[in-house]
Parts: structure tokens; C-alpha cells; sequence
């Protein structure tokens, strides 16, 4: 299903109507029991819980609905697993068969034990100190036609699925990044590269102080931003020796059909980067945990740098 979807609501609205029910009686479990401060957003085109982290994902698939709640939640319960489908982050459940509330119920607590005390990234630890310029941006954007999601951590803002802009306050500047600056014309010279080598597409726009906002020429900047999505324009991805999957990512793919065939519907170059970022990390521990990070990555169909192309 190629949707971009809003919310969970949604998400479950457009599924078929037989999985709907079950799809939300699951929302129902987690809602029940997760913390109050739980969040529920749409991550990666998946329903998402997120309470200092990733709680849980979950998404429904042709003959089952597949739960994501991490490669540490599905060891310490893999006793009670032993009549499901796993991998090393995933959990299939048959449309046949019903949901197990009391199961679902205890990968909740487990991981909130595990995240309770865990800080993530903070992108509203100067928010008071530019509260007037987050008002003029959200004013601002509601002239745009552009969809927010969340993704990172914060709010973003894309076209057609694509990511087009971002905005954050730190210590001494408000930042507007473009997720495909590099392929603006910078008319106004106020684009910078935050991280030179590194950033291929993203650029930044620094506001020192509320008298420098110019909602005019921000607006421009989006329109072009919005055009390169429509001419097509992405960082050409370099090309090099192709590599097969080995390991646990080979393991994964081999004992996880829906994962197996999203991977092989991801270009070349998005399978080399998927491959070479499991193969990089010297630790077993850092390689299930990078796994974990990109499964629900490559069943929405998405490249892992791909928010440096867009």
C-alpha cells in the first residue's frame, strides 16, 4: 500500500476492513498499559509507540501482523514465543489466530522497564528561548502544502513522502534545514553545511534573532525545495562492488519473508548501504542493534541515508 499516512487512525482505517478490528484491539492493549507519556505517531509508515524511545511498532501484513518490539524484548520472552514466527526484532502473528493480550502486555512492560530512564534526543531543550520564531514557523508552514511527520525525534515536514524541511532552536541560533539544500540556487547566500564531508544534502539556515526571519524568502525556499522533489534531483548514489548479505542480516532475510522481500525490492544501492552498515559494527551486540533499528526502515520501502538524498 503506497500511502503516506497521517496517524494511527488512519493507518488502520485503510486497511482491510477484515484486520481493522484486531489492528485496533492491539491499539487498545498498548494504550491500556503504556506510560502516559507514551506517544503515538506514524513512524516510517508504521503505527509507532514511543516513550523515551521506540516502545513498540506494529504493521499489518497479507496474512499476519507483524510486531516489533526489540531484539532484547523477544529474548526474555522466548519461552512464550515458541509457538510464533520471530527474528531478531520481529514478531508474526497469524490473522488466525487471536491476539495474546497477557503476551503483548508483558513486551510492553519489559521495555518500558528498559526505557524508563533512557534520554533521547532533546530537540526542545532551547525551545523557550525561541518560542516566538517555532509560533512564526508553524504559522508559516499551514501556507504550504507539505504533510508533517515525525521522525528523529522531532517533526518534519515532506512532499510526495519526501522530507523538505525541519526546524529546531539551540544555544545560539534558530536552525531551518532543508533536507535537499544542496540543490538549491541560495539566492540570499544563507544556506550552510553544518558538517562538511559528512552532510551530502542537508542545509541550514540560521536565524540569530527574530528580527532576521523572513517568512517571504523561507517560503521561496520551500517552493524550490518542493521543485527539485518534482524534476526528480537526488545525490547520485556512487557505485562500487556489489556485496551479499552475511551474518545475521543474511539470517534475517532468510527466516523473515516480508523482510526479505522489501529488502529485495530496495535498489542496489540501498542494499549495499543496509549491508555494509551491519558489517561495519565489530560487535555481535552493535550488529543486532543496528538490525533492529533498520527493519522497520526496509519494510516501508525507505534507503538508509536517504535523508541525506531528499
Amino acid at each position: 500500500m503506497n500511502v503516506v499516512f497521517q496517524n494511527i487512525d488512519e493507518y488502520i482505517s485503510l486497511q482491510e476492513s477484515v484486520n481493522q478490528q484486531r489492528l485496533k484491539e492491539l491499539r487498545q492493549i498498548i494504550v491500556a498499559i503504556a506510560p502516559s507519556e507514551t506517544k503515538e505517531i506514524i513512524s516510517y509508515q508504521m503505527p509507532t509507540f514511543r516513550y523515551n524511545g521506540n516502545l513498540i511498532h506494529f504493521a499489518q501484513f497479507k496474512n499476519h501482523i507483524g510486531i516489533y518490539p526489540g531484539p532484547d524484548a523477544i529474548v526474555a520472552h522466548k519461552d512464550q514465543l515458541s509457538g510464533y514466527k520471530t527474528s531478531k526484532g520481529a514478531i508474526q502473528i497469524p490473522n488466525t489466530i487471536p491476539l495474546d493480550k497477557n503476551l503483548i502486555e508483558s513486551l510492553i512492560h519489559f521495555n518500558v522497564e528498559q526505557l524508563k530512564d533512557k534520554k533521547g534526543p532533546n530537540w526542545d531543550s532551547y525551545r523557550d528561548q525561541w518560542l516566538d520564531l517555532y509560533e512564526k514557523m508553524s504559522q508559516l508552514i499551514l501556507k504550504t502544502n507539505l504533510t508533517k511527520e515525525f521522525k528523529w525525534g522531532t517533526d518534519v515536514y515532506t512532499f510526495q513522502g519526501k522530507n523538505i524541511i525541519g526546524w529546531a532552536g539551540f544555544k545560539n541560533f534558530f536552525s531551518i534545514w532543508f533536507y535537499n539544500g544542496v540543490f538549491l540556487t541560495d539566492p540570499y547566500q544563507v544556506l550552510v553545511n553544518a558538517s562538511e564531508g559528512k552532510t551530502k544534502s542537508l542545509r541550514q539556515w540560521r536565524v540569530k534573532d527574530n528580527s532576521d526571519f523572513d517568512e517571504k524568502r523561507i517560503l521561496e525556499y520551500i517552493q524550490e525545495s518542493i521543485q527539485t522533489i518534482l524534476d526528480g534531483k537526488t545525490i547520485p548514489i556512487e557505485k562500487g562492488s556489489s556485496k551479499a548479505p552475511e551474518g545475521i542480516l543474511k539470517d534475517e532475510l532468510t527466516n523473515n519473508k516480508p523482510f526479505h522481500e522489501a529488502f529485495y525490492k530496495l535498489t542496489a544501492g540501498r542494499q549495499k548501504e543496509y549491508i555494509e552498515y551491519i558489517n561495519e559494527a565489530k560487535q555481535d551486540k552493535t550488529k543486532i542493534a543496528r538490525l533492529e533499528k533498520i527493519i522497520p526502515t526496509i519494510l516501508s520501502g525507505k534507503g538508509l541515508n536517504d535523508k541525506y538524498k531528499r
